[in-house]
């Protein structure tokens, strides 16, 4: 793959992933958010079961699995409630999150750029949730916070095991567990299968195949040939595409405030991924895997590009 081609990969993904926001929030019209992870997180770990198995990662996939479902549990719940704009800002405030998750459960030290980028990041995401007042605040805005420490947790976790099992089995594993949760979530209403419309499906099928598993293996191939520094810019962007979604199919307005608070939040989220991979000097490595495909790092131990790779190698094999 050539960097042209690998650049314009890593935004179509960023697209994708600005896109979920909007199609969840529309598919909660017509499924429960039991329903929708439940079908979703079966596709995905059917689409990536080509992988195999490793009994190595039975453990980390199982702690992955219940803190990525509790991650989209909230999510998805708190997307029912409140904007699809105000859940991708404030999920993203996760990568902010990370040093500081890695700070107080592994002890990891925090540096000067954790401290800024955690206080402007804090900063955007009061000026987007109190924009219409501090009544506007809602359950959604702090079911999806707990959604951002959910996934700070999850990246730091990974970088922690990430190194000790086969990569692609453990993305493909800890589906397997979110599955599960989720249909026992999904089990008192499973009867509402048969109403849901064939649209609907089609979103979840979209999630879970294109958004999830396609984006995972066309990441791994277009972050070999665009540095880190690069990646990380263009990540950082999917808050906006995301906004950019919700007001073209759903008419969410920001307003000014919104947009300060949303450029704040970015700011900390790329000040946060560039410093930590400035050390990086040209592509090669490839970010951990979030449970719906998403790439985030770690923060602790490990450089965010080769926490969770398939070709990382394994039992010391350097």
């Amino acid at each position: 793959m050539s960097f042209s081609l690998g650049l314009a990969s890593l935004v179509l993904i960023t697209v994708v992933w600005g896109s979920t926001f909007v199609i969840v929030k529309d598919a909660l019209d017509t499924i429960a958010p039991s329903l929708l992870l439940a079908v979703r997180f079966t596709l995905a770990a059917f689409a990536l079961a080509w992988v195999g198995f490793d009994r190595r990662a039975v453990r980390p996939a199982l702690w992955l699995g219940l803190l990525g479902f509790v991650g989209f549990a909230t999510q998805t719940v708190g997307l029912g409630i409140t904007s699809a704009s105000n859940a991708a800002f404030i999920t993203g405030l996760s990568v902010v999150l990370t040093p500081v998750v890695a700070a107080v459960f592994w002890r990891r030290p925090l540096l000067r750029r954790d401290y800024i980028a955690a206080m402007v990041g804090f900063v955007g995401l009061t000026i987007i949730a109190t924009r219409d007042g501090l009544s506007a605040v809602n359950a959604g805005d702090l079911l999806i916070l707990i959604t951002a420490v959910a996934y700070a947790v999850f990246i730091v976790y990974l970088g922690e095991v990430g190194r000790d099992v086969n990569a692609n089995s453990l993305a493909f594993m800890q589906h397997v567990p979110m599955a599960l949760l989720a249909w026992g979530w999904a089990a008192p209403g499973i009867a509402e299968i048969a109403s849901v419309p064939a649209s609907t499906w089609m979103a979840v099928a979209f999630l879970a195949i294109v958004a999830t598993a396609g984006v995972a293996v066309l990441q791994v191939h277009a972050q070999r040939v665009v540095p880190a520094q690069l990646a990380a810019l263009v990540f950082g962007l999917e808050p906006v595409f995301a906004a950019a979604f919700a007001y073209a199919l759903l008419g969410e307005e920001l307003g000014w405030r919104g947009i300060v608070g949303g450029v704040l939040l970015v700011a900390a989220i790329v000040y946060s991924q560039v410093e930590h991979t400035r050390a990086v000097p040209h592509a090669g490595e490839t970010a951990p895997l979030l449970p719906d495909g998403e790439l985030r790092p770690p923060g602790a131990g490990t450089t965010w590009r080769e926490a969770l790779s398939g070709d990382e190698p394994v039992d010391g094999e350097r």
